[in-house]
């Protein structure tokens, strides 16, 4: 089966499962998917809830300074709120959505830390924006040492400092959550069908397929779907830039 057969099930299985967020999907859409997500595949509760996803930027930029605001007033992560964001896949790929150019931006740092605590970093790299506004994404490096542990909490910082100056802190910082969790065969019919249960990976393969197929309009009604469900109505039809450019230190 092809993903774009799959994606054809894609409004129809987020609707199944979020009719209430969903609801002006065409009837027709119901009749064509006939897998429902299970409600027990997400993991057990963890002692204490990971904090909410900060999807929006908070950071160190001076309210009396404009240097990146215009930046700054539309940047954020393409996760959901509640934490914590699941992923099948040992090496995540994160998407976030910058409204302006990378003028602005010196430099940016993705940095991953082990939950609760935060005192383990299991990941961290420094890199520079595209030069055009729009989706940027950011991939665990394929290797041994960086591939996330079955049922492990990570928190994420996605940080932009606009200034030169080294040791600053970031001007504009966004956060989240995301658990590995082990890829069952429900869980792969949730990724092929889009289904936002496993959003990082059910995201990353639209955005993937609509980058090589921007004109698709059955992916492009999937990808606004699920925009919907996390309220990111900019990045509906925002373009995809690309990953962001790794600095090598």
């Amino acid at each position: 089966m092809t993903f774009r057969t799959l994606t054809s099930k894609a409004t129809s299985a987020i609707a199944t499962s979020l009719v209430p967020l969903l609801s002006f999907l065409p009837p027709s859409a119901y009749a064509q998917s006939t897998f429902t997500p299970e409600i027990n595949q997400r993991p057990p509760a963890p002692p204490s809830a990971p904090p909410v996803n900060d999807t929006r930027p908070g950071g160190g930029l001076d309210a009396d300074d404009d240097f990146c605001r215009d930046l700054g007033d539309g940047l954020r992560a393409l996760i959901p709120v509640e934490s914590p964001v699941l992923t099948a896949t040992t090496h995540p790929t994160f998407l976030v959505y910058i409204p302006a150019g990378a003028e602005a931006v010196q430099y940016g740092e993705f940095s991953l830390l082990l939950w609760p605590g935060e005192e383990t970093r299991h990941y961290q790299t420094r890199f520079t924006l595209p030069e055009s506004p729009g989706i940027v994404s950011i991939t665990i490096p394929e290797l041994p040492a960086h591939a996330l542990a079955e049922d492990q909490i990570y928190r994420w910082y996605f940080q932009l400092y606009c200034g030169a100056d080294e040791g600053a802190q970031p001007d504009l910082t966004l956060s989240g959550t995301v658990q590995r969790v082990a890829l069952t065969p429900e869980r792969s019919q949730q990724i092929e069908a889009v289904s936002p249960a496993i959003w990082y990976d059910s995201l990353a393969n639209v955005a993937n397929e609509l980058k090589v197929s921007p004109s698709d309009e059955q992916l492009q009604t999937t990808w606004r779907s699920l925009m919907q469900i996390i309220d990111a109505k900019d990045a509906e039809a925002a373009p995809f830039v690309g990953p962001v450019l790794l600095v090598e230190e």
